[in-house]
């Protein structure tokens, strides 16, 4: 390779970029990842029918959901099929971000991104299953039953009830994430095993104030939907903490 070739060589992670030639990076990568998410949204629009099809089956068993204005429907088909452009490209986007740090940051720093990212899809992942195959078919069953106990005809709204149920799955995929995010502050030495453990008592209450304000309907049964999962993952948390912290603190 020639010398005027190395000199026209792009930056790389060793090189200093000038703030005009980060700019133009930032929005190389903001394109890629709104790219895929408009490609991945385009894509969805045509699994939004079984889709909510997948709900009334899994949540509302013999209830029918309902539209009351004529662009109803239009809005929840743009809403659901934004929402599966996010989850679907988020690798790709959550990439581009990491892509974009990645020079600025120390090896030893970059290693412990890569170490959490796979455990934290796992996470999200599991939340998501939990929440969709028990939780939330118990909570609608319950509150279907004291609507039946109380003698009055359930009428299910479209764009409510897509939105109760998509908000509960972001909001146990974002619950499963506690015991990443305190490995995390466990790396960097700002809570350690001990600490938790001795905390249970302000955990638990912080735990159940935090359940009562994410409840999104300020249901009694939902708060505690929320709040027995976050305790559980309290406990998982000092585990993992106790477990990963001497092979990841630093020295």
């Amino acid at each position: 390779m020639s010398p005027q070739m190395l000199e026209q060589r792009p930056a790389s992670d060793d090189v200093e970029m000038t703030f005009t030639e980060h700019l133009a990076e930032l929005r190389r990568r903001l394109f890629i990842a709104i790219g895929a998410i408009a490609v991945a949204a385009i894509a969805g629009l045509f699994a939004v029918p079984s889709l909510l099809r997948i709900v009334e089956d899994m949540f509302l068993r013999g209830i029918a959901l309902h539209v009351f204005s004529p662009t109803e429907i239009f809005r929840v088909y743009i809403k659901l099929s934004l929402l599966i452009g996010v989850i679907v490209a988020f690798p790709v986007v959550l990439y581009q971000v990491y892509a974009f740090v990645a020079p600025a940051l120390d090896r030893r720093v970059r290693s412990r991104i890569v170490w959490y990212a796979i455990p934290s899809f796992f996470m999200s992942a599991l939340g998501l299953i939990i929440c969709g195959v028990f939780v939330l078919p118990f909570l609608m069953s319950r509150l279907l039953g004291f609507t039946q106990n109380a003698g009055v005809v359930g009428t299910y709204q479209l764009e409510p009830t897509v939105g109760f149920v998509t908000l509960m799955l972001g909001i146990f995929a974002i619950m499963f994430q506690l015991p990443i995010v305190l490995s995390i502050l466990a790396s960097v030495g700002l809570v350690n095993a001990r600490g938790l453990a001795k905390g249970w008592r302000y955990a638990t209450l912080a735990i159940l104030i935090a359940a009562a304000i994410a409840a999104p309907d300020g249901n009694p049964i939902t708060m505690g939907l929320l709040a027995a999962p976050l305790l559980a993952l309290y406990a998982l948390s000092v585990i993992v903490v106790r477990l990963t912290q001497p092979k990841i603190s630093p020295r």
